[in-house]
């Protein structure tokens, strides 16, 4: 059994697609498909990569031998618990993330379209990836802040997480949305104000001076996702 084998063994056995292989190593879905043929190898960090999403030792993904999973240390079981112990009361469980099934950073004009059954089609060599919150479900993505509109509480080039498993019910006054009018290609960020009836709803920025503070759609609106969250790096 060779390496692209494996790699196919796994990916039927934890019922994934080459997309999600494409997402965890930043690759082209085309680069993946040359992978599973056989006809390239992958290089040893997206190998890695790859063990992670499948949960496998690059050891035993590249050579069949040894471990297929690795078993923790002592020293690594030990610092688990110190680490759960230590952030039991800081830390809801929503704020973990995961390495395994990372979250492209997309275009605002992508967004405006985007649906989990053909991300692929917006994603490529260069698409960037960040680790993918718990509470984020697998058709997630993420959006480059654009603008001043929102500030202070996001600047220009900070990045958010956007849901889109949600109806425009499910969201309540004060939520901070990503919306689309029909009439537009590119998805906007902003917080809604509902409003007593669905006449009065419209979209605030946080900016207090921002030029218009009431926004109303020109078109019909298209809810894209609920903002979730947003990367902080220190």
């Amino acid at each position: 059994m060779m390496i692209h084998d494996r790699i196919q063994q796994k990916l039927d056995e934890k019922n994934l697609k080459q997309a999600d292989i494409a997402r965890a190593t930043g690759k082209s879905t085309a680069a993946v498909a040359k992978w599973l043929s056989g006809q390239n190898v992958p290089k040893t960090d997206s190998l890695v990569k790859i063990a992670q999403l499948f949960g496998v030792t690059p050891n035993w993904l590249a050579t069949g031998q040894g471990e297929m999973t690795a078993r923790p240390t002592t020293h690594e079981l030990c610092q688990r618990i110190k680490a759960i112990e230590t952030r039991k009361s800081e830390v809801e469980p929503s704020d973990f993330l995961s390495v395994e099934n990372p979250v492209p950073i997309i275009s605002w004009v992508a967004a405006g379209s985007w649906s989990s059954s053909d991300a692929v089609e917006w994603i490529d060599e260069d698409t960037e990836y960040l680790p993918r919150p718990a509470n984020l479900s697998a058709g997630g993505f993420c959006l480059r802040v654009r603008g001043v509109s929102m500030m202070p509480e996001f600047k220009p080039d900070e990045v958010i997480f956007v849901e889109p498993n949600f109806g425009v019910w499910d969201l309540k006054n004060g939520d901070l949305v990503v919306v689309r009018e029909n009439d537009n290609h590119e998805a906007t960020f902003k917080q809604l104000i509902m409003g007593e009836t669905s006449a009065d709803m419209y979209l605030k920025p946080l900016n207090p001076d921002w030029h218009e503070q009431r926004m109303t759609p020109k078109s019909e609106w298209e809810l894209v996702g609920k903002v979730v969250g947003k990367w902080v790096k220190y």
